[in-house]
């Protein structure tokens, strides 16, 4: 003779219902952290943001006047950090760049607290690295690049191809990152370049350690603070060759000739970078 459970027993489908929601927690909680950020939507905006560079450098290649030149030069340099230069009829200058804290997407949590406490109280003037232009995103980006590589779930396809994303993207916004050193017993911000100690010396006679984007930056000011007068050949001729700068980071370099573009230092700019990435399924 069968008995009835006694009151408050599971019947079967609930007890079937319960694993499947446990096992599918468990796999939400156990996911490679690639699958909860956003590395693919920052990547596409930033190659949005390089084709609007190309346009705007390009168009003052043919302007008319040495003003046209510098407005469109002032819109390339926007690209690259979200904000106008304040050198095109805005005399804020540099005072419009964000601060250090902004522009890596660091907190006083990754330093000690003495520091934080001294100089380290201001918080961040923007969070959402979306409002700092190619150079914001790119590194906000790596940083989630990076927790695939650090993930214990991510495949070696994702980790691989997460690799060849960060070496391209370094390539274009630069090798550095913000690290931190050691002054008396104190973990203090550092900007770090030579953690890449065993590159080979081709690296550090490249401009890739420091980014070709830097390039296309340094090119803007000196045209941005150039007194043309009326010569707006000269202006011209400034812009080309920033154009070229974009182009430069935008298709990488075969810097060892054999015929290809390698997702590694020194070769794979932004369309590697992008390739790769959808390699990865990012």
């Amino acid at each position: 003779m069968r008995y009835p459970p006694p009151p408050g027993t599971p019947r079967p489908w609930t007890q079937s219902l319960w694993i499947i929601l446990l096992i599918a927690v468990s796999w939400i909680l156990d996911a490679p952290v690639y699958a909860q950020n956003d590395i693919g939507e920052h990547l596409q905006a930033i190659d949005q943001l390089s084709r609007q560079a190309l346009e705007a450098s390009r168009a003052a290649e043919s302007a008319s006047s040495v003003d046209a030149v510098k407005a469109g030069v002032d819109a390339v340099f926007e690209t690259i950090w979200g904000v106008r230069s304040g050198l095109n009829g805005d005399n804020r200058g540099a005072a419009s760049i964000r601060g250090w804290k902004s522009r890596w997407q660091v907190t006083n949590a990754d330093f000690d607290e003495d520091f934080a406490e001294r100089y380290g109280t201001k918080p961040q003037e923007i969070d959402d690295p979306a409002k700092l232009g190619i150079v914001g995103r790119g590194r906000y980006a790596r940083k989630q690049l990076q927790a695939v590589l650090d993930s214990e779930n991510a495949t070696d396809s994702q980790k691989l191809h997460a690799g060849h994303v960060i070496a391209s993207l370094n390539n274009v916004i630069g090798w550095t990152m913000i690290d931190d050193g050691v002054t008396k017993a104190e973990r203090q911000p550092r900007v770090d370049l030579t953690r890449l100690w065993d590159a080979p010396s081709e690296f550090w006679n490249s401009t890739a350690d420091t980014g070709w984007l830097h390039e296309v930056y340094a090119q803007a000011l000196n045209i941005l603070k150039t007194d043309y007068g009326t010569d707006v050949a000269m202006a011209r001729q400034h812009a080309a060759a920033m154009t070229q700068l974009i182009e430069k980071s935008r298709n990488g370099i075969d810097a060892d000739g054999d015929g290809s573009i390698a997702p590694a230092m020194m070769e794979g700019g932004l369309n590697t970078a992008l390739q790769h990435a959808e390699f990865g399924g990012f």
